[in-house]
């Protein structure tokens, strides 16, 4: 054993050394095939959406016209409910005329007649908040406003005599009696020591302040204003200077006409 060579030895060894045989791995089921959906994408309409980010005013304006087309078609409504109201009160009452004509007349027929008594004796109640009123319906008799004022009882009449007397005494008016005059003293010593120096007339006449001058309306000139009076003050200038060179002229004349006057009678002396 000890001369056994390193080679039969490790060959021995290998020999008797078992294989071990590796275990298989469980086979799994394959993984399923993912499906692949198309996925939807979100699409914007440019124009579309153009419009809205640019038509904030524009549908705020549409809005505010709408609004007032609303008004104005519940005003026409009403204009035209109120017409009709209108005309129906007019027809009751052209009805209700020809009724009140047919009665003064006596033409109502008998139905006509119960149903006039029947309205005639209505009664209606009105309440509110504030108050409550009872109304009763009566018949209107036009006979009662055709009949005649009742005369004035007669009265004896006089002669002229004591007719003219009568009316003397009746201009003559009876003298009233003065009330005596009771004067209530003041707290002044003098108003109560001397009365007559107390209800002395002032001998110092009373000053009334003088009006106060009427304030100018002031009057604010436009530009065109402003220059057409200055216009007008060049032309009164122009015209006023024209005078002072014309009447400058005279007088530089005359005085030459004079000095030569002068000079002539100094030579003939």
């Amino acid at each position: 054993m000890a001369g056994a060579t390193l080679q039969q030895l490790t060959e021995s060894a290998q020999k008797s050394k078992p294989v071990l045989k590796k275990r298989a791995k469980p086979l799994r089921p394959p993984p399923p095939k993912r499906r692949f959906e198309k996925r939807q994408t979100v699409t914007f309409d440019e124009d579309a959406r153009r419009e809205y980010l640019t038509g904030f005013s524009k549908r705020k304006q549409q809005r505010k016209q709408h609004a007032h087309d609303a008004k104005q078609a519940k005003i026409r409504d009403e204009i035209r409910q109120s017409r009709r109201d209108a005309a129906q009160a007019r027809k009751e009452q052209a009805a209700e005329n020809v009724r009140a004509e047919r009665r003064a007349l006596g033409l109502l027929s008998d139905d006509e007649a119960d149903d006039e008594e029947a309205r005639m004796q209505e009664e209606h109640d009105f309440e509110n908040d504030e108050r409550r009123a009872h109304v009763t319906v009566q018949e209107f008799d036009v006979d009662d406003l055709a009949a005649p004022a009742p005369k004035p009882a007669p009265r004896e009449e006089l002669p002229p005599s004591s007719r003219r007397a009568a009316r003397k005494e009746a201009r003559i008016e009876p003298a009233k009696p003065k009330k005596p005059s009771y004067t209530r003293p003041s707290g002044s010593l003098t108003s109560i020591l001397e009365p007559e120096v107390a209800n002395a007339t002032p001998m110092v006449a009373t000053e009334m302040a003088a009006p106060a001058p009427a304030k100018r309306e002031h009057h604010y000139l436009s530009a065109a204003e402003r220059a057409e009076e200055r216009q007008r003050q060049r032309e009164r200038n122009h015209q006023q200077a024209e005078i002072r060179r014309s009447a400058n002229r005279a007088r530089a004349k005359s005085g030459v006409r004079k000095k030569v006057s002068t000079t002539g009678k100094r030579r003939k002396e």
